[in-house]
């Protein structure tokens, strides 16, 4: 019996809307074959200082498209924990197991920015909030995009409180947010603004960074 079973991320995002993330169904439904994405392996019987689950990518080599989407692959990770598995090992699985998908360097969406991490105001997290203002500054570091993102509803005070401010992964944003792709194609030391999610981002003329 396997040790290990594959998580179902659409029941998992369900659960925990606010920090768990996953690429949108039509992505999920449109994988080719040697696409790469990414699963996450659940332990069974986790023993002491054994994590949850191993998250590993796997390279699609075969679609399925009779009753429901499911593909087949390879596996492109040697596991550290599950011991029944193991480098090139067949993996099946279903739309809803994916949990990541690479998003290439000639695809129009692709973005420098894609896998790393955002500081984002708490209120677009209350509230169903939008993103009307953000900016690029340098980076703190190889993870941070630089991008700081904010409803446009926050004071002083508010924006400047560290407790006011979450840590998300750009393709967080991106997936419930698709619009945001059009600022973040840029560099650095800018800005854009729009009135509400249906207006045209605009460039900030005289902003600049602290």
């Amino acid at each position: 019996m396997k040790s290990w079973e594959l998580e179902n991320i659409f029941e998992t995002s369900i659960t925990y809307k606010h920090s768990f993330f996953m690429p949108n169904e039509m992505e999920r439904n449109n994988q080719k074959i040697n696409a790469e994405v990414r699963l996450h392996f659940i332990l069974k019987n986790p023993i002491q200082h054994e994590p949850r689950a191993e998250r590993m990518w796997v390279r699609i080599t075969e679609v399925s498209k009779k009753n429901s989407i499911t593909y087949k692959g390879i596996l492109l990770n040697e596991p550290i924990f599950i011991k029944d598995l193991k480098v090139n090992d067949i993996i099946e699985f279903s739309a809803d197991n994916i949990a990541q998908i690479i998003i290439k360097n000639d695809d129009p969406r692709w973005l420098d920015a894609y896998e790393q991490f955002t500081l984002v105001s708490k209120m677009y997290f209350e509230n169903k909030g939008i993103i009307n203002f953000l900016y690029r500054e340098e980076p703190d570091n190889k993870d941070d995009s630089g991008w700081r993102m904010f409803t446009g509803l926050e004071n002083d005070d508010y924006a400047n409180d560290p407790q006011n401010i979450k840590m998300i992964k750009v393709a967080y944003l991106l997936d419930h947010d698709p619009s945001l792709l059009e600022p973040l194609k840029n560099g650095y030391n800018i800005a854009y603004e729009r009135d509400n999610e249906k207006s045209k981002w605009k460039k900030v003329e005289d902003w600049m960074p602290e």
